[in-house]
């Protein structure tokens, strides 16, 4: 007589006894174990565009919050982004006489909250104004900070300037070299992600979608449609000035003003359009990738306002989802395919007879 062993099983801790791989749990895990491994055989250079990347992705999910979520249309992103890189990177630098530099968290918060009150201001106005009105006046924050802030010197460097904005130190740690750069701006991006995401998930979030399906439901059930507006742009300069402030140390000087004009806020338009506001990866995804394949493409002679505009283009052909959102309607669209053929299926199984019983006479 033979015996049977007992089957055994792999027991979970209590904690993870309802842990399982889901598709987002693996896709995550993949991520982590791409991050950790493929930088290590990349060059500097792909390692310092990337770094860039992360700080793009941040920029697009704060428009993504004024554009998708409140369905207005802001010029003025380039110009909030440079404001924050400037403060920052004028608070610290060193080279000048003078002037001291401030650690990292504070100077930080300082470009942050100049990028903020900007975005909010030209938000105020709101109230009265909407749609086309509010894109003239973006583009009005847009040109006076060309002329003002950014013409300053003593604030932005300047041509042939001695001026050097050192890599942070946060908690005692240095990010000094650019791996380990890479690392904390792509941290940064994705708790700033799940910021996005949980406030996406809030009442605030769905008061802010609200607004923009419906304002006269808005407010029948007390939510102020302005108010929340002007919240939405404030959310947005919130993560602009986040990925200002990050960018300031990244080049380790002041960054030359011909990348916060005017065209650089098409350019970055253009990668939410492109993307759509569904899915906050489709938007890191693209975002990293306007970032990277102008460079990768560089013996064609890509221009990055070539790629911004054919952007904006393709993005509009493909409508107001984007390409994620396009890109998830067919996979929902195949998931229901399939549904429905097994349940077909199903019922054809269950309409078939399993034997029939005939009495002859």
């Amino acid at each position: 007589m033979s015996v049977t062993p007992p089957k055994t099983s792999l027991r979970l801790p209590g904690s993870l006894a309802g842990f399982q791989l889901t598709p987002p749990v693996v896709g995550v895990l993949g991520l982590a174990l791409v991050m950790g491994i493929v930088p290590q055989f990349v060059k500097e250079y792909w390692i310092f565009l990337s770094s860039a990347g992360f700080l793009t992705a941040i920029t697009v999910m704060g428009l993504a919050v004024i554009i998708g979520w409140a369905g207005q249309v802001t010029l003025a992103g380039a110009a909030l982004l440079g404001t924050s890189v400037y403060i920052t990177g004028y608070l610290l630098r060193e080279g000048l006489a003078g002037s001291g530099a401030w650690p990292f968290i504070p100077a930080m918060i300082g470009g942050v909250v100049c990028a903020t009150v900007l975005s909010a201001l030209v938000a105020i106005p709101t109230a009265r104004f909407s749609g086309v009105y509010v894109m003239v006046l973006t583009m009005g924050l847009q040109v006076t900070m060309e002329r003002t802030l950014f013409t300053y010197t003593w604030i932005s460097g300047g041509a042939g300037a001695d001026v050097r904005v050192p890599r942070p130190e946060i908690f005692g740690f240095k990010f000094d070299t650019d791996m380990r750069y890479f690392y904390l701006c792509f941290v940064v991006m994705v708790i700033a992600g799940l910021l996005m995401h949980a406030l996406r998930r809030s009442r605030h979030g769905r008061a802010i979608h609200l607004v923009r399906t419906d304002r006269q439901a808005a407010a029948a059930v007390g939510i102020s449609p302005w108010r929340y507006r002007v919240i939405a742009f404030a959310v947005g300069g919130f993560l602009i000035g986040i990925a200002g402030a990050f960018t300031a140390p990244l080049y380790e000087s002041p960054p030359a003003l011909t990348q916060y004009v005017l065209f650089q806020s098409l350019f970055l338009l253009a990668i939410p359009v492109v993307a759509g506001t569904q899915t906050i990866v489709g938007l890191a995804s693209v975002a990293v990738a306007f970032q990277i394949l102008p460079a990768a493409l560089q013996s064609h002679r890509l221009s990055v306002y070539l790629l911004g505009g054919a952007g904006l283009i393709g993005g509009t052909l493909l409508g107001p989802r984007g390409m994620a959102g396009t890109l998830l309607d067919m996979l929902q669209q195949k998931r229901d395919v399939a549904r429905l053929s097994e349940l077909a299926g199903t019922d054809e199984d269950s309409a078939t007879p399993t034997g029939s019983g005939h009495s002859g006479e």
